[in-house]
């Protein structure tokens, strides 16, 4: 299992494409949950209220104070916005956009009035409801020292120093290289166009587009004791279906025999990577009534565990100047890999609190706490070998030191006049990364009108976020600033 390192677009770091990094981690975990645009409108705080589908992913209890059978379904758009400048004062920076449609829920609940008992519902419901949102994409270009190739070198030289040769090479890098010639032997000595200047200053780009979501199914069953104690506990089965596809360009500003790097002209490496699996978890939760206007309430979510299959595969072509002129290599495919692997995110435990003020609406406020440092992958299960176990060894001590535990804050309201309804909502998300003690904002508006038998919701969210991406290890490091917005509309239907 390689580790070089290719870019990955996060909010937060780069990654690997080709064996699982210490950032992959928080695709998986750092959630930014949807589902209907009430309970987006309302900063997701629902967790000491209940009838709302999006908070059954949050605390099931809340299943328990739905009155009647419901059909709902939430399509939604993503907008993101990404600024990105190279590390270097005279660097420009570059904006990119990229939208999506989606649906952020679907479901149903179905309503069991008990009478004469102090049971007074017991309820299911099965859906979906979104867990995270991939769609991104961002490009830079600028100016900095250094090659991809260097590193390319640096492995086939260490391959042929062991006795190794060339069909010994990683497929996926320096086995590209060597395919076009971009690393030759000369006299019988392993050399690169880079070997007098390693460190030459080369025009560069890179853009990147990532793809996908994180939806998770439920099924969840709750019930109502006495009108004062909710319990409730769901099943989910989250679904991971993300892509990355990437280019990275170089090129000499001199070109060739003149340039920086004496015979280089440029070279061009596509990435493509798609991950794809299934997982599990269980969520128990409680709310109880302490009055008609104030309401707690709680839940534990136990790790997911995640079975996650890596597809993945790389082009290369390489120009070089040198006595007889410009020569430019086909474009080299790597083969496709495929890794198996799994991986168990954290536990979670949620605090909760709201004040119901009848026929006006609520406040409400939910505080989670979550060990981002708690996530484990597992690279022997299906492949058992030492040097796997070494490598999750090495990452799952890594994930510990690299990340801590954080609080995620979500507060939200409702303000009802007659069938109307007005919401907003902030969400304070605990950085991750060790050491990094504030917070993300993301802020939230919403609007609704409920009826009898159908009800129509609009829900809007802002959410701002920084981040950085690198080609290569120890590459110039392009940082990003990046705004997401959601639009959600839920059309529901009682019966």
């Amino acid at each position: 299992m390689k580790r070089y390192f290719l870019p990955i677009m996060m909010m937060f770091l780069s990654a690997s494409a080709f064996s699982q990094t210490v950032s992959d981690v928080l695709r998986y975990s750092y959630l930014q949950p949807g589902g209907t645009a009430r309970y987006l409108g309302a900063g997701g705080a629902f967790g000491a209220l209940g009838a709302e589908f999006g908070a059954i992913s949050q605390n099931p209890a809340g299943l328990a104070m739905f009155r009647t059978n419901e059909l709902i379904f939430t399509p939604s758009l993503k907008f993101t916005s990404s600024e990105t400048q190279l590390a270097g004062g005279s660097n420009q920076t570059f904006d990119d956009d990229k939208s999506a449609f989606g649906f952020d829920n679907f479901g149903m609940v179905f309503n069991t009035t008990l009478k004469n008992s102090d049971w007074k519902t017991f309820n299911v419901a099965i859906g979906l409801n979104r867990q995270n949102n991939y769609h991104q994409s961002i490009y830079y270009e600028g100016q900095a020292a250094g090659s991809i190739m260097n590193g390319f070198f640096e492995d086939a030289q260490a391959t042929f120093n062991s006795g190794g040769n060339e069909e010994d090479l990683y497929p996926f890098g320096s086995g590209l290289a060597w395919n076009t010639n971009a690393i030759y032997l000369q006299n019988d000595v392993l050399d690169y166009d880079f070997s007098a200047t390693p460190n030459a200053v080369l025009d560069r780009s890179q853009t990147l587009t990532t793809y996908g979501r994180m939806n998770e199914m439920i099924l969840s069953f709750a019930g109502n004791y006495d009108e004062r104690l909710m319990v409730g506990a769901t099943v989910g089965v989250p679904f991971v279906n993300y892509r990355i596809e990437g280019e990275y360009n170089e090129s000499d500003p001199g070109g060739g025999l003149d340039g920086n790097a004496q015979y280089f002209d440029n070279l061009t490496y596509t990435e493509y990577l798609r991950t794809e699996g299934i997982g599990v978890n269980l969520k128990l939760g409680v709310t109880y009534k302490i009055s008609q206007a104030l309401r707690i309430g709680g839940a534990f979510h136990t790790p997911t565990a995640l079975r996650l299959t890596d597809t993945y595969s790389n082009t290369f072509a390489y120009t070089y100047e040198d006595g007889n002129g410009l020569s430019s290599s086909p474009v080299e495919n790597s083969p496709e890999g495929t890794t198996d692997y799994r991986l168990r995110t954290p536990w979670r435990a949620i605090a909760s609190a709201a004040v119901v003020i009848k026929k006006y609406g609520f406040l409400s406020a939910d505080v989670e706490w979550v060990d981002y440092g708690a996530n484990r992958y597992n690279l022997n299960a299906d492949v058992p070998s030492t040097e796997n176990e070494r490598i999750e060894r090495e990452l799952n001590r890594d994930i510990q030191q690299a990340y801590q535990q954080a609080m995620n804050v979500r507060l939200g309201g409702e303000l009802a006049v007659k069938k109307f309804r007005l919401r907003a909502g902030v969400n304070l998300n605990g950085k991750p990364e060790e050491g990094k003690d504030d917070f993300s904002m993301g802020y939230s508006v919403g609007a609704g009108v409920r009826g009898n038998s159908f009800y129509l919701d609009l829900g809007y969210r802002r959410g701002t976020g920084q981040g950085s991406v690198a080609p290569y290890a120890g590459a110039p490091v392009a940082t990003t600033d990046v705004v997401s917005s959601d639009v959600l509309m839920t059309l529901g239907f009682k019966f």
